[in-house]
């Protein structure tokens, strides 16, 4: 008999409440997954500036002799979307350069990583040349990382240097994170 009065407790009660709306069930789905959203955009932003970090292996270039002068995008040609990556330098060294390593973090339109030639990092890329450059003089390369989005080049810089001499530059973040 208790168990009678208990489903009929249930059963008024359950035809007392309100039964939701289709709207109202949409604007409930829609406040859940704007809280979901926003927290996953929350994570996204902390792991983007994980890899960033990682990536910024910028300690010491002010001993490296190179002066990235401009850093941009570039369209590769009038029949393609596709943009290469352009790099104005200069030797404010001593000595020759015989070879450089250049790294680079670009942005899309909407300010998130852009297509820039490494498929694991979105944002960032690099390039080498061995051209030599005297001391003094400016020089400039240009490498076709096929970037679909590219629209700026927020930084550049070269993080292993050969001079002619023999001796050599490395970014001071390599032997710091190799200990």
């Amino acid at each position: 008999m208790k168990i009678y009065i208990v489903i009929i407790g249930f059963f008024f009660i359950s035809c007392g409440r309100k039964k939701e709306t289709k709207a109202e069930k949409m604007l409930k789905e829609l406040e859940i997954n704007r809280k979901v959203d926003s927290t996953m955009r929350a994570s996204d932003e902390k792991i983007k500036q994980e890899l960033i970090n990682m990536n910024w292996d910028t300690i010491g270039i002010q001993n490296s002799g190179i002066e990235i002068t401009k850093a941009e995008f570039i369209k590769e040609n009038e029949y393609s979307n596709y943009k290469s990556v352009r790099l104005f330098y200069k030797n404010n060294s001593t000595k020759n350069i015989k070879a450089i390593r250049f790294k680079w973090y670009g942005l899309n339109a909407f300010d998130e990583p852009a297509d820039c030639g490494n498929i694991s990092n979105p944002g960032f890329g690099g390039g080498y040349t061995d051209i030599v450059l005297k001391t003094g003089k400016s020089s400039s390369g240009t490498w076709s990382v096929l970037s679909r989005d590219g629209d700026k080049i927020v930084k550049a810089w070269p993080y292993e240097i050969v001079y002619e001499d023999g001796s050599k530059w490395k970014s001071e973040y390599k032997k710091i994170n190799s200990k």
